[in-house]
């Protein structure tokens, strides 16, 4: 009913007397509704999942796009100086043995079109339609990437569930049950586990745990009383710390509550070092000419990646249940 009434006292006004203006009282209404609406020039992106690959892992472009898979070479040696009394031909030698492995280059694909109406209207409407088309297509990439960055796919597997990775599982169970003490015992226990089980050779930099067990650490107090969280507590006193003045990266990690064995928890403590570990993509993504069909304007775009590398598993460590 204030509708009717709002149209009506418009229609008597004088802006609203030619027929060939107005055709009725729902004209009028729709009519003052577009002169008072405020539109804001600032589109807003709606937010969406955060990308973590490009921080967690090192990566490698250096294969090539011709590149159809990515080999490596490790070597290794056996024997060792023994005590000799000076005669005889009794004198120990040394071996060296090489090992090669590979992993396959896969080609991914994503593009985007739009009409020549299409421009038009976003024209005229301000929109940078062939702009924004595009930045969406460059994240649909990055996402792929993102996913096997970090779980793998068909034939490729990722950073957080290589089956070269050395995974146990968590002593003191879930943390949701365990006391402080007994969950800063635990995280400090997996980074020497890391140092120890690499004969010293890495020192894990790099943390990355499921969001809720992240928060415990910063929200909760290492004991009664104190003035200092878990985190803040196993960020000054680690053997990376103390070692080698590292101060570990502590991060967020998505999906991770159930990337575990039998879909559970899991943490990751590694060193993130381009020695140990590499995701290649030999051909990062690459728009080709726009190519018209009809009246449409398709770019298609080209990419190459391969799976996580892991050159030295053992620096890294998983650990499930937590």
């Amino acid at each position: 009913m204030p509708n009717k009434i709002l149209a009506d006292a418009l229609s008597r006004t004088s802006i609203f007397q030619d027929a060939s203006l107005i055709q009725d009282s729902s004209q009028a209404l729709a009519f003052l509704t577009g002169q008072l609406e405020s539109v804001e020039t600032q589109i807003y992106q709606k937010k969406r999942a955060l990308l973590d690959y490009e921080a967690l892992l090192p990566i490698s472009t250096s294969a090539g796009q011709w590149a159809t898979s990515i080999t490596y070479r490790m070597k290794d040696f056996a024997g060792q100086g023994q005590r000799h009394s000076g005669k005889g031909d009794d004198i120990p030698r040394v071996d060296v043995h090489y090992d090669t492995k590979s992993i396959p280059v896969i080609s991914g694909s994503i593009g985007y079109a739009y009409t020549f109406n299409e421009l038009r209207m976003s024209a005229k409407l301000n929109l940078a339609i062939d702009q924004d088309r595009a930045e969406a297509a460059f994240y649909a990439y990055r996402a792929h990437l993102n996913q096997v960055g970090l779980f793998g796919e068909k034939e490729l597997t990722g950073l957080f569930n290589s089956p070269f990775v050395p995974q146990v599982q968590a002593g003191v169970g879930s943390w949701t049950t365990a006391t402080p003490e007994q969950v800063l015992k635990e995280l400090n226990e997996v980074i020497t586990q890391v140092w120890t089980q690499t004969k010293r050779n890495s020192t894990p930099n790099t943390i990355i745990l499921p969001g809720a067990h992240y928060a415990h650490l910063a929200s909760t107090p290492r004991s009664k009383g104190s003035d200092k969280t878990i985190l803040q507590y196993v960020r000054e006193n680690n053997i990376a710390k103390a070692e080698k003045n590292i101060d570990i990266d502590f991060r967020g990690g998505i999906d991770l509550d159930r990337a575990g064995q039998n879909q559970s928890t899991r943490m990751m403590v590694y060193e993130k070092d381009p020695v140990n570990l590499a995701f290649h993509i030999p051909m990062p993504l690459m728009f080709h000419a726009p190519e018209q069909r009809g009246l449409e304007l398709l770019i298609n775009g080209e990419y190459k990646y391969s799976g996580v590398e892991f050159r030295y598993p053992k620096s890294a460590l998983y650990i499930d249940g937590i």
